[in-house]
């Protein structure tokens, strides 16, 4: 080679970076082609000795080189004594090829933020070492200073032009020294003009000092590449706590957000909660509205509540609403397979609305899911009987009992059982026993009446009748049975005034009117019993017995259309009117 390679850098931030540099620059040139910073050399006779023998500068520049500060806060590179600066500047004044070096992502400096004398600099092409990347971006570099060397914008040099060279760019850069550099003690006397004894002496101290700071070098090499690699640990440790500090981070806000859910959550269910316990009080209070909107609500909040559906099904039942109430049913059946309640509230439904084969088949499921349900076995009793199969009704009954040996209803419903299969004494003794249970049923002492009427016990049945009245004033059958009563003991008058109390307690009832009519036959007043029998037809056209009833008062005033309804009457029912 005819040129030598100069390293310049700053020691507090890029030591490590130059001495890796000087390495690979070293297996490339041979080392005494490298001049590199020693430690307490002295800047003039770098500037003589080193610099000025120089064909490339290699200016390795960090991400802190712009900004470097002395102890005193002033930025070094505008600093009139700074080395780094002082380097760079002869360099370019005197043509010597320039090379910024971009180590660890520094970038490229921009004219305006560096000082006069460096401003050239920025104009440079520089190379990026990356420590990713160091060898690949290390050979690159070498190959950079190899076309330099080799002839790049300062070209190859003989021997003579690289001796004459040197000693011009030595005599340039010592100009630099004595001009702009006279306040950092750096002599600036030209070479040529010392004696040769003196130049002599000079030159073998340049070769004293030079041997010197290459043994230093040698010595302070390891310490750079430890540095080096500790500068290398250290980052890898610093992105370690960064990730370390990011996943912490990230857990911290995963049981923020957790917490978060699980307190909404809990809201959700609390409120859920009291919205079923609110809508359950406003059910049993009869206020069946409040309570569905109590329902709707909650399962606003929870889609997936088979006892939210459930209940508001049972809401819309106690409303009449069967429809609707079944709807529910088969929501809570749907997200809950297993409960036996919403198939047997869902069978009660289907029997309210006469559809007493679809009760059954719901009443064997909920058995199914829940054999000790004396309620479901009830309820399928019940079914039974409105469809006249009154043995199965009472089996269903007897189940019911000896699972729950306390319950009114289901010795109440058996014995209207035995009642409609005409076994009176057995009814009897099952009312009998559904009072004692509960003695506030009003429905046991009305049907208990009903078994005594039907044994021709008036005087018993009336006043079961009159209990069953004072239980519940608003019982328009046991008026209308009390009625019926008072007639078979020839107690019309009697028998009208109960009727009339029936119709008005519900004027849609055609046994009333028909019986009205009965009573006011016997009195013979057949206009009046005509007219009851009138409106009995006009609520139920299908009523036999009424048609009967006035075919006969019409052929007791000679109404010759009298012939007309006992026909119509035996083609309703041909039991009747024989």
């Amino acid at each position: 080679m005819a040129g030598k390679i100069f390293i310049n850098y700053r020691r507090e931030d890029s030591i490590g970076t130059a001495g890796l540099l000087h390495d690979h620059l070293a297996h490339a040139f041979g080392r005494k082609n490298l001049f590199v910073d020693v430690v307490g050399a002295d800047l003039r006779l770098r500037l003589n000795n080193e610099l000025a023998a120089c064909q490339v500068l290699l200016t390795v520049i960090s991400p802190n080189w712009l900004d470097a500060k002395d102890e005193a806060g002033h930025h070094r590179l505008h600093h009139p004594g700074d080395f780094v600066a002082i380097e760079i500047a002869a360099a370019l004044a005197h043509n010597i090829h320039v090379v910024p070096v971009l180590v660890d992502g520094a970038r490229m400096p921009k004219a305006s933020e560096l000082p006069d004398s460096l401003r050239p600099l920025a104009r440079r092409q520089a190379v990026d070492v990356r420590q990713l990347h160091f060898e690949e971006d290390a050979a690159a570099l070498v190959e950079r200073v190899r076309e330099a060397l080799n002839g790049g914008s300062v070209g190859l040099r003989s021997r003579r032009t690289t001796a004459v060279a040197g000693v011009v760019a030595a005599a340039g850069v010592l100009l630099v020294g004595w001009i702009g550099l006279h306040w950092t003690s750096i002599s600036g006397w030209p070479l040529w003009v010392q004696t040769r004894e003196a130049g002599d002496a000079k030159v073998q101290a340049g070769a004293d000092a030079k041997r010197k700071n290459e043994e230093a070098e040698q010595q302070r090499l390891p310490t750079l590449k430890a540095e080096q690699e500790r500068q290398v640990t250290a980052a890898a440790e610093a992105e370690a706590r960064r990730k370390n500090e990011q996943a912490e981070q990230q857990r911290v806000a995963a049981l923020r957000a957790e917490e978060e859910r699980k307190r909404a959550e809990t809201e959700a269910r609390a409120r859920y909660s009291a919205l079923i316990s609110q809508g359950n009080t406003d059910s049993n209070a009869g206020a069946y509205h409040k309570a569905i909107a109590a329902y709707n609500e909650a399962i606003r909040l929870d889609p997936t509540s088979a006892v939210a559906f459930k209940s508001r099904g049972d809401a819309y039942a106690n409303k009449d609403d069967y429809d609707q109430a079944i709807a529910d049913y088969n929501e809570a059946i749907r997200l809950d397979p297993k409960s036996a309640l919403a198939f047997r509230d869902r069978g009660v439904a289907y029997a309210n609305k006469g559809d007493n084969d679809r009760a059954i088949a719901d009443f064997n499921k909920a058995i199914a899911i829940d054999p000790k349900s004396a309620l479901a076995y009830g309820n399928r009793g019940d079914a039974y009987a409105n469809k006249d199969d009154y043995d199965r009704a009472i089996a269903d009954y007897n189940k019911a009992i000896r699972l729950d040996p306390k319950s009114a209803l289901a010795f109440r419903n058996r014995g209207v059982a035995y009642a409609n299969k005409g076994d009176n004494d057995r009814a009897i003794a099952d009312f009998n026993k559904a009072i004692a249970i509960d003695p506030k049923s009003a429905l046991a002492f009305r049907n208990r009446g009903d078994a005594y009427a039907n044994k021709d016990d008036y005087d018993q049945a009336i006043a079961d009748y009159n209990e069953a009245i004072r239980l519940d004033p608003k019982s328009a059958v046991a008026f209308r049975n009390r009625g019926i009563a008072y007639a078979y003991q020839g107690d019309h008058d009697r028998a009208i005034a109960d009727y009339n109390e029936a119709i008005r307690l519900d004027p849609k009832s055609a046994p009333a009117f028909r019986n009205r009519g009965v009573a006011y036959a016997n009195k013979g007043d057949h206009n009046r019993a005509i007219a009851d029998y009138d409106e009995a037809i006009r609520i139920d056209p299908n009523y036999a017995l009424a048609f009967c009833n006035r075919g006969r008062a019409k052929r007791s005033i000679n109404d010759a259309s009298g012939i007309t309804d006992i026909a119509k009457a035996r083609q309703l029912d041909a039991a009747v009117c024989r």
